[in-house]
């Protein structure tokens, strides 16, 4: 039923026009693992990441990084939700599923060649073009 959700969200979009927010959520992924896989940050090494991420974010994120800020810091990369990225994990950048809401277009991906650490990217179109807006860990830890 995920399988046919996926296929359902490209063939929609493929019709309205331009690239589709699950090709766009992948290409975006996969591109930022191998920028970290590297030793690079995106945020501020260049602006590549600005026809990925939409401006609203990036300037939130941008803003985080003025010495002057003194706002809320992360504990983890704001687009991957994890301190650090899996050894397998470039070369191993998947969409798994994917739904929509009045808000966004929601892709999961999937990283790793197990595929165990899964995150919701909210795609939404900028200009003609699907973009990150923000990015929700689906990894849950329970305490009981």
């Amino acid at each position: 039923m995920k399988k046919l959700l996926l296929l359902l969200l490209i063939a929609t979009s493929a019709m309205a026009g331009g690239s589709d927010p699950v090709s766009q959520a992948v290409a975006f992924n996969k591109w930022y693992v191998d920028q970290i896989d590297k030793n690079n940050f995106p945020i501020t090494d260049d602006k590549t990441i600005d026809k990925y991420v939409t401006a609203a974010t990036m300037q939130k994120l941008r803003r985080t990084q003025d010495p002057d800020y003194d706002g809320v810091f992360y504990s983890a990369d704001f687009f991957l939700k994890a301190q650090d990225i899996g050894e397998d994990w470039p070369g191993h950048v998947t969409a798994i599923a994917g739904d929509t809401d009045p808000i966004c277009v929601n892709v999961y991906v999937a990283f790793g060649e197990k595929q165990n650490h899964i995150v919701s990217d909210c795609m939404v179109k900028e200009n003609g073009s699907w973009k990150v807006q923000s990015v929700t860990s689906l990894q849950f830890t329970r305490n009981l």
